[in-house]
């Protein structure tokens, strides 16, 4: 069962890999030359000061504006479909056919003032009619000055396509990450759940917060595919993936030391810490911190979890499968493991702790039931000594005389203001000028108080019968059955076992 839930997650991973590499388009190489507000139309040549050619990854418009000419020219398909340019890229655009302007993503600008900020994602209609037999040539004007990052590969596609929402594909490639969101929240409600009925709470609460952190972080991801958004909206969304990982890995770190090493938790969140950071310094690019701070925090739980091993701790051999797969895939595949390997391995992982957390809250019931059955079983033990130690009678006086009751024939005592009602075996009742408190304390534990007017001989109980709102009847042999109060249920119960 284990080496399934490991190995699928994985396989997704391959899936989706080789899915993303398909639909990549060709890596150039582009035309760009630097662009002046003078400007209106593109250079017919790419041969002026600064131009060069470059792979997409290195299209770059970030706090300048540039023309772009695409490595391929268009020709009318053969068919009706329709026909757009994709572009997914930081920055606003405006699109060229043949050096006459067809659309534009917001409004390029050789400055911040004169740019308007366009979306993300978006797709460029192509007049059919524009096309000519020969190719047409297709160039780009792009600026990006709104950005609070810069990014290392600001321009992700640029490509021709036949469909005309760009969000619908990229929630389409994201449609796998709904199983790993329902195991996210679902896992955050049972841990949090545990945090209130649980006396550990520190392991419950620090999975739980696990938990929520990569659904943060997932649905994070997939807003890409959700919402049209600016692009400075952006950098707001991958600084929010890059903090709900790093979260994601100290919270990692610190969920193994409580299991493993509870006495290095802290120096151990401290050293994943100080790591992650050098990590991320060292990293060039946004997808590289992120992807570093991840490392990190699988090493380091890795470590914990090997401790574990070592000292037979249960669970611990599942841990360490479990980040070495983890830990391999963010080694091998980084870019896709990112994007969705991580939900799909965490989910995984997420279905394994929720079981092992099940099985460790069950032993922590039975364990308590135990030790609450010994303390029962001790304090009936002291009370049988301290019974057999105190008087086995009750004086009561009377006109002219002191009668001296046995106690085992009081079935039970009624409280009614400074006196009592003794109800005895043979159905007669006696008066009694004390108080039901002072006979609480008086008696020998075998006397039972069951409500503020009432106090029972156990020896002549019968059956306890419960009640809606916590309230109870006790019958008692030979006599009329008394009330139980919600209040001292739990003890009559107790007593009872």
């Amino acid at each position: 069962m284990i080496a399934r839930v490991l190995i699928a997650p994985l396989l997704a991973l391959a899936c989706l890999v080789a899915e993303s590499a398909a639909q990549v388009p060709g890596n150039g190489p582009f035309e760009v030359c630097p662009a002046t507000a003078e400007e209106p139309t593109p250079p017919r040549v790419y041969d002026g000061d600064g131009c060069r050619r470059m792979t997409l990854h290195e299209v770059d418009p970030q706090g300048r504006q540039i023309w772009v000419r695409l490595p391929f020219a268009v020709t009318e398909p053969s068919d009706a479909r329709f026909l757009g340019l994709l572009l997914s890229a930081k920055g606003s655009s405006e699109v060229f056919l043949d050096g006459r302007p067809i659309g534009a993503n917001g409004v390029p600008g050789a400055t911040r003032g004169q740019e308007t900020a366009g979306r993300m994602d978006v797709v460029i209609p192509i007049p059919r009619e524009r096309l000519r037999p020969q190719g047409s040539r297709i160039d780009l004007r792009m600026s990006s000055h709104h950005g609070w990052l810069t990014l290392r590969s600001p321009v992700h596609a640029i490509e021709l396509v036949d469909f005309t929402d760009p969000q619908a594909r990229t929630l389409r490639y994201y449609l796998p990450s709904l199983f790993p969101l329902g195991v996210f929240l679902l896992a955050g409600f049972y841990f949090f759940s545990l945090t209130v009925r649980s006396e550990r709470k520190l392991e419950p609460a620090l999975l739980g917060t696990l938990a929520m952190l990569a659904g943060l972080q997932l649905l994070l991801e997939i807003s890409r595919g959700v919402f049209a958004y600016p692009y400075p909206v952006q950098d707001l969304r991958l600084i929010g993936i890059l903090s709900c990982s790093i979260g994601f890995g100290l919270c990692l770190v610190a969920v193994h030391a409580r299991l493993f090493a509870p006495r290095w938790l802290p120096a151990s969140t401290l050293l994943a810490a100080i790591a992650t950071v050098i990590g991320m310094l060292l990293a060039p690019s946004l997808d590289g911190k992120t992807s570093s701070a991840l490392l990190v925090a699988t090493t380091a739980s890795l470590g914990l979890a090997l401790a574990g091993v070592r000292e037979r701790k249960r669970g611990a051999w599942f841990q360490v499968g479990a980040l070495l797969v983890f830990g391999l895939a963010n080694l091998l595949a980084p870019g896709g493991f990112i994007d969705l390997g991580f939900y799909l391995l965490v989910a995984g992982l997420m279905i394994g702790l929720m079981i092992l957390q099940a099985a460790a809250y069950g032993r922590e019931r039975r364990l308590r039931v135990e030790q609450r059955l010994r303390a029962d079983r001790l304090q009936y033990a002291l009370d049988q000594a301290q019974a057999e130690q105190m008087p086995r009678v009750l004086t009561v006086p009377a006109v002219g005389t002191v009668k001296h009751v046995p106690l085992e024939r009081i079935v039970r005592i009624q409280g009614a203001g400074d006196y009592v009602e003794l109800h005895m075996d043979d159905g007669s009742q006696l008066l009694h000028t004390t108080t039901l408190n002072e006979l609480d304390a008086d008696l020998s534990p075998r006397f039972l108080r069951v409500h503020r007017s009432h106090l029972v001989n156990t020896h002549y109980i019968e059956r306890l019968d419960r009640a809606e709102g916590g309230t109870g009847t006790l019958h008692l042999r030979g006599s009329e059955p008394v009330p139980v109060s919600r209040r001292v249920m739990p003890g009559v119960r107790r007593a009872l076992r």
